[in-house]
């Protein structure tokens, strides 16, 4: 029986795989960031939609920014532009 015994020296070594380079997110973090995106994103139409409402002087209701007299009271809408 012929054996042959193998040497570290005639394997070459496996070849590393390259990485591409780049910044990964892991899945929460793509996650939290969505959260804070969307967060962002009602805060500020809720701010405008509060900056457009018109309230009554009169009884002090929120009425849409087209209306002209109070849902409420019918007392007329001073707009302060």
């Amino acid at each position: 029986m012929n054996q042959t015994s193998l040497s570290l020296e005639s394997q070459s070594a496996p070849a590393k795989e390259a990485k591409p380079s780049g910044f990964y997110l892991q899945s929460w973090q793509k996650g939290g960031l969505l959260v804070l995106l969307l967060g962002i994103l009602y805060l500020r139409i809720w701010v405008r939609k509060q900056a457009k409402a018109v309230y009554c002087s009169h009884c002090g209701k929120k009425n849409p920014p087209h209306q002209n007299t109070c849902q409420k009271c019918a007392a007329p809408l001073m707009r302060v532009d």
